[in-house]
């Protein structure tokens, strides 16, 4: 069970691949476009506005709303497409079939039950006798996608098609059909069983999306209405849910659909924290960008707690290794205050103390994102990689708490590691038994009780066995891999038998591996930081030419 959560989680990140690169679009054509930071500039608004500058930044705005805009459609293709084992192309043309197939069902019944893009409008609905909250509620109900009047569903809607299309693919790529229908087998099965699919989704989505949403909008409610306590438990969760890589079961919901609440941004609705502040950016007004993002306690982990942890770790450790752990932990802090790459830290206490992992940092963090509500910061994220779109619209952020607030979660941090740390004697680097320099690593974790190939666990890469080579060997061999994928920093594998799998101690020493943790049975994540998609392709392609 926890191998298809890790595999769904996974999943659901591949559109997110493009977020990056359309925020920066949107960053830099918002900022170029926006009437206040073109008189910031000393530049005359009336003559620049009908400039070819201004022309060329309108469409680099376009550019980046083409992703938020359209995350529905970019999901269903994504999810199907990486959930496919084999034949991903027709996989994901398959569910882009479904897809419009589910948006055109949904067009066509919502209009013969008399719904129309003008009645469905806040005005609209307020003519018919709601109220205005009511009006509001219903409206946001109704949308236009890709040309198509159609339910609001977008991302679940995305989801869903995705999921479906990737089980059928599964099912019926290969099907065998008689001579005469010949043509129609095989891969070219799938998109004709996907379009009948879309049609099914469209007419369960007409039917059941007025409750949907309802419950949507009334979790949405609850977590609104619980403020600051509702804060506390989605950063704590989401913490907890990080070394598992299942955090994307719950912080993609809250960022892209109606969990994460809707807000008129421009006249058009939008639903998701992130969606909101994406749309808040592209939009010339002048007005912060969404404070209840769930995004400021992100900035206080990586630019305060984590480097809080890791000084205390320099300072509890050997007299004698104090030079080596310094080196190590310099480049940890600076990929985590930049990239907000956070493994390395976080395998380290979660193998050798996970209760100071859970019980300590995990409510410190959830205590940032509260305090971070709680005095009205605005930003995206918290790494300087994602600030960069929005260091182009400084008027839209407010991020003067932190200047407190990270000297306070610093401070608190180091203090609580350090004393923890000295208190039960815990085993960080630089701290073993042993100084030497092998044993001083700043990933370690017990290995499990497993029987492993004693060859494996001593054969080192060397320049006629690649590290993709040495990875396939380490994992068991070929005909025990069932897959290979990757996020940003980790390789995710599902073997067959796990206990085939070579020991911890030697993916660290041999194969450059920052930590291993299993998931499941027959899960395995592997860390290796910013490289990993490079690593993961050249994995695949020795897998596929065997």
């Amino acid at each position: 069970m926890k191998e298809k959560l890790q595999m769904y989680g996974k999943s659901m990140l591949v559109p997110i691949s493009l977020v990056a690169i359309g925020g920066l679009l949107l960053g830099v054509g918002g900022a170029l476009t926006s009437e206040t930071t073109v008189n910031s500039l000393g530049l005359e608004w009336a003559s620049y506005s009908h400039s070819v500058w201004y022309k060329i930044f309108t469409v680099i705005k376009g550019l980046g709303d083409v992703i938020f805009k359209n995350l529905g459609i970019l999901y269903a293709v994504g999810v199907a497409f990486s959930l496919a084992k084999k034949e991903q192309g027709w996989a994901a043309f398959s569910s882009m079939v479904a897809y419009l197939s589910m948006l055109m069902t949904l067009s066509i019944l919502l209009k013969n039950e008399g719904f129309s893009a003008e009645n469905t409008t806040v005005a609209g609905f307020i003519a018919q006798g709601q109220n205005a909250i009511d009006a509001t509620q219903s409206s946001a109900l109704f949308t236009s996608e890709l040309g198509y009047f159609t339910y609001r569903t977008g991302v679940f809607g995305g989801l869903a098609i995705g999921f479906s299309i990737a089980a059928i693919h599964a099912r019926f790529y290969n099907t065998k059909l008689p001579l005469a229908l010949a043509f129609f087998s095989g891969t070219r099965t799938v998109p004709i069983l996907a379009l009948l699919a879309g049609g099914v989704a469209g007419a369960f989505f007409f039917v059941c999306w007025p409750f949907i949403g309802g419950v949507l909008g009334s979790f949405a409610g609850f977590v609104h209405d619980s403020r600051l306590l509702g804060t506390f438990v989605y950063r704590a969760v989401n913490e907890v849910l990080i070394p598992f890589g299942m955090h994307p079961l719950i912080s993609l919901p809250i960022r892209w659909t109606q969990l994460g609440g809707t807000e008129m941004v421009d006249g058009v609705l939008v639903s998701g924290t992130s969606a909101i502040q994406m749309a808040q950016l592209a939009s010339p007004e002048p007005g912060k960008l969404l404070v209840r993002g769930f995004m400021g306690g992100n900035a206080i982990i990586n630019f305060a707690i984590y480097p809080g942890i890791a000084l205390a770790m320099y300072h509890t450790t050997r007299k004698e290794n104090k030079k080596k752990v310094a080196a190590l932990l310099i480049s940890v802090v600076i990929s985590t205050i930049v990239f907000g790459i956070t493994e390395p830290i976080l395998f380290t206490f979660l193998f050798i103390a996970p209760w100071l992992y859970f019980l300590i940092y995990a409510p410190l963090a959830a205590l940032g994102e509260v305090l971070s509500e709680l005095c009205n910061v605005s930003i995206y994220q918290g790494n300087i990689k994602d600030w960069i779109p929005f260091l182009f619209r400084p008027e839209k952020l407010n991020i003067w708490p932190f200047l407190y607030l990270f000297p306070g979660f610093f401070i608190a941090s180091y203090t609580l590691f350090r004393v923890l740390i000295t208190r039960f004697n815990i085993k960080t680097p630089g701290r073993e038994d042993v100084s030497s320099e092998e044993e001083i690593k700043l990933y370690t974790k017990q290995d499990y009780n497993q029987k492993v190939n004693k060859k494996l666990a001593d054969a080192p890469v060397t320049p006629g066995n690649t590290l993709a080579e040495g990875i396939i060997a380490a994992l068991g061999g070929r005909e025990n891999i069932v897959e290979v994928d990757n996020c940003i920093s980790r390789l995710r594998i599902v073997l067959v038998n796990a206990d085939l799998m070579a020991a911890d101690k030697h993916w660290k020493e041999n194969l450059e591996a920052m930590g291993i943790i299993r998931v499941g049975k027959n899960g395995v994540q592997i860390v290796y930081g910013p490289n990993v998609c490079s690593i993961a392709v050249d994995v695949r392609e020795h897998l596929e030419t065997a």
